[in-house]
């Protein structure tokens, strides 16, 4: 806690790394990790606070960083950490009603008439016509945004919904669905391409988890889990092992060894200085569930 602490920025925010400019993505895992911990300091919090809603652009949603104009993936992230405060409940509705009003580009009447009528002679094996999230404004859908916005979607319920809200959520899960890879697992984007299964990644995997951890006893969420859990054993990076801690902690399993591996690698590492992965270690090693269960 120490570190994250000593990496704010004078502005309040979390930059990539300590010292560097802040930005939506570091501060939202912050805050969430601040607001999570046992006894929040709460200056430190409040600051953080302050700083995304400062950042949240009129059309509700969040750029990357300070400076930058255009609402973009951060967004949920955002959400997820406005959320819950009774006083900030405008302000995760707005970027609740910009994550349904955007989504990835649509590819185009030809590549929509190609799938349809000869699915084989596109590049890669997967549905172009679900919508899900991209990472930036007017690019295709991708797995680990498509997953940030399920989750903000469906913890939001309380504060948006409706048959808009809804209709979102089925294209993005069927999206992910459609992204699976062969055997379980999510990688960032292809399942296969031109005729070779692509690998997942086990971060990807449990983010995409955890958007979809309310339909956790479908095939698909039972084969990624285990697959997940194949691919910890190559795992070391902090980054990799706390979004896996979160997603087994959601999903009810023993975490004790990966936290434990979690703690060596901090030791070994220091995370590299990261802000991002330092605040996401201290949501692991405490209440996951608190954070991103539904």
């Amino acid at each position: 806690m120490a570190a994250l602490l000593a990496a704010q920025d004078a502005d309040g925010g979390w930059g990539a790394e300590p010292g560097k400019r802040s930005n939506t993505e570091a501060t939202a895992l912050a805050v969430l990790a601040l607001g999570s911990s046992s006894a929040p300091p709460a200056a430190a919090l409040r600051r953080g606070l302050r700083w995304l809603v400062n950042h949240q652009r009129p059309d509700g949603g969040w750029p990357l960083g300070a400076g930058q104009d255009g609402s973009t993936w951060p967004t949920p992230l955002a959400v997820l950490a406005v959320l819950g405060r009774s006083e900030l409940r405008e302000r995760a509705a707005g970027g609740l009603r910009w994550l349904v009003g955007h989504g990835g580009r649509d590819p185009g009447w030809l590549i929509r008439a190609l799938y349809r009528v000869w699915p084989g002679a596109l590049p890669v094996r997967m549905d172009p016509t679900l919508k899900g999230w991209s990472w930036n404004p007017d690019a295709f859908s991708w797995v680990e945004p498509t997953a940030y916005a399920l989750l903000a979607l469906k913890k939001g319920r309380q504060v948006l919904s409706g048959p808009d809200v809804d209709a979102r959520i089925r294209e993005g899960e069927s999206m992910l669905y459609d992204r699976a890879c062969e055997g379980g697992g999510w990688n960032y984007g292809n399942t296969n391409v031109y005729g070779v299964n692509v690998p997942p990644y086990p971060e990807v995997t449990a983010v995409a988890l955890l958007g979809l951890q309310d339909r956790r006893e479908t095939p698909a969420n039972r084969s990624s889990i285990e697959a997940m859990r194949r691919m910890l054993a190559e795992v070391d990076s902090g980054f990799a092992l706390s979004w896996t801690i979160a997603c087994l902690a959601v999903y009810g399993q023993d975490t004790g060894a990966e936290r434990r591996r979690l703690v060596e690698s901090y030791a070994r590492t220091g995370f590299l200085g990261a802000n991002r992965t330092l605040a996401l270690a201290l949501i692991a090693s405490g209440s996951p569930e608190s954070v991103f269960g539904l």
